[in-house]
């Protein structure tokens, strides 16, 4: 069992345009100025401002581990999940923002509180279930052009294996869930991105895919490279 709590960022009409240009890694970059701005008062309440960040604050280097904090963008809304400790951070972060608030120009209607879960089911069940995956990241930049020279039976094996790997080496490991005996199949994939240059840098190839499991995941959680910034995320089906 884990703890999810999840907020909606809705720009006002006008700002619309400019915030959803930049997409998570603009979120993440407001939401972090913000976050430093009242680092003091978090901690004095108890909440871990790296947790944002994702790397620690006095060293610069990147937390280890999966992120209790993700930020998505779908439906033309920026949302923000936090897990466990992250879950308690971002509640605090919010009630900062009662209502209308600006960041970095954007008018937001404030943290609109999607949804909250103290017992969110994770983990190895008696049944199949039935999952998207939505422009998931599982190739590293490294293993791209070995990737992509494989035929297409050996690309779906590969990315059965590194799903499973995500599931159990992100989630299990360290969000300390049992996923043993995992079986997992990908049966469709709906959807391949054209590489994206991360950071302007390295390329990564990104998927939609359909998957079937004996676990149960719950919607927002994310799997693969750059998951921090909503990549490679869940939803039931």
């Amino acid at each position: 069992m884990i703890k999810l709590q999840t907020y909606c960022l809705e720009p006002a009409d006008g700002s619309t345009k400019a915030a959803l240009s930049f997409n998570t890694e603009w979120l993440r970059m407001v939401i972090n100025g913000e976050v430093r701005d009242k680092s003091d008062l978090l901690k004095s309440m108890g909440a871990d401002p790296s947790l944002f960040y994702n790397h620690d604050t006095e060293t610069g280097r990147t937390r280890v581990g999966y992120p209790l904090i993700i930020y998505h963008y779908f439906k033309k809304l920026f949302y923000i999940t936090g897990i466990n400790e992250g879950a308690f951070a971002l509640e605090i972060l919010a009630g900062q923002y009662p209502s209308d608030f600006t960041m970095k120009g954007i008018l937001f209607r404030g943290f609109r509180k999607e949804n909250t879960s103290d017992d969110s089911e994770l983990g190895i069940t008696g049944q199949l279930h039935s999952y998207q995956l939505i422009e998931w990241r599982p190739v590293h930049h490294t293993s791209r052009n070995a990737f992509m020279q494989m035929d297409m039976v050996a690309k779906v094996k590969e990315l059965n294996l590194r799903l499973e790997k995500h599931i159990t080496s992100q989630l299990g490991k360290y969000l300390g869930i049992n996923f043993g005996p995992l079986r997992i199949i990908i049966i469709d994939i709906t959807r391949v991105y054209e590489p994206v240059a991360y950071k302007m840098r390295h390329k990564y190839p990104a998927f939609d895919i359909r998957f079937t499991a004996n676990a149960a995941f719950p919607a927002l959680i994310t799997l693969g490279n750059h998951q921090a910034l909503g990549f490679g995320r869940i939803v039931p089906v």
